[in-house]
């Protein structure tokens, strides 16, 4: 399968988008993906937006498997300034990391991400914008095109793909999956911006007749990689510990 957004051993992927887009979990599983490819990862926790579905509330369970999580300290953690952690920028600017970025949703999670453009584009970084376009303001491709450029503009950065991750949580059938696929399809086609990847729950995936040995990974969808994933934030809020930095 060919995927040159995941064949770099030491890419550096920024995820935007709308909030409730799904940035936390592929944020997750793209990490423990590349953790277990290339033998760790850093996973940098910008969302400062959501207080519920944040990576550090899941610190414990993904450092088990190599994977690094730079977040802000305890006593800013549940916070909704912008403490962006002095960390942050030696992992991004250190061109021998796989690292992952999650990035909070609307303008107060996208304008310091503004201030990481140089250093994303001098190491060429994947900047991903992932679309559920069963969440408000993405259900119509002039919709998610409006809030496209909107977003663009607030961070900065280029963006190199979309991720389509068109999905109702446990509930999404097959049928809502392609619809919301379609809608995306015609929203990247317009926008001259590739799909990188569509995102699915391993059910999910097994419905669409696609099937992945080894999870989280990618699979084939037609003509579509498919990235296949693990729930992690079923029942968010029973994950709070974090460490101190």
């Amino acid at each position: 399968m060919n995927l040159p957004f995941a064949d770099n051993p030491a890419p550096a992927t920024f995820l935007i988008g709308g909030t409730g887009a799904g940035k936390t979990e592929l944020a997750l599983n793209l990490s423990l993906y590349k953790a277990r490819r290339y033998q760790n990862a850093t996973l940098i926790d910008f969302d400062i937006v959501n207080p519920f579905f944040r990576v550090r509330k899941l610190r414990d369970e993904v450092e088990k498997h190599n994977v690094s999580v730079i977040c802000p300290m305890s006593r800013v953690v549940s916070g909704d300034i912008p403490a962006l952690p002095a960390a942050a920028w030696g992992a991004v600017e250190d061109l021998t990391l796989p690292i992952v970025c999650d990035i909070g949703g609307g303008e107060p999670g996208l304008r310091p991400l503004a201030r990481m453009s140089e250093l994303a584009a001098a190491r060429g970084a994947n900047v991903f914008f992932v679309i559920n376009p069963f969440r408000p303001g993405f259900a119509r491709p002039a919709e998610m095109a409006e809030n496209f450029r909107h977003m663009c503009g607030l961070c900065a950065m280029t963006v190199t793909h979309i991720v389509a991750n068109p999905n109702i949580g446990s509930e999404t059938t097959v049928e809502l999956f392609n619809d919301g696929l379609q809608r995306i399809h015609e929203f990247a086609n317009a926008a001259g911006v590739p799909i990188a990847f569509a995102v699915a729950a391993e059910g999910l995936a097994r419905d669409l007749g696609a099937s992945c040995a080894d999870l989280p990974g990618f699979a084939e969808l037609a003509d579509l990689p498919l990235f296949v994933l693990e729930r992690y934030w079923s029942v968010p809020w029973h994950f709070g510990t974090t460490h101190d930095e």
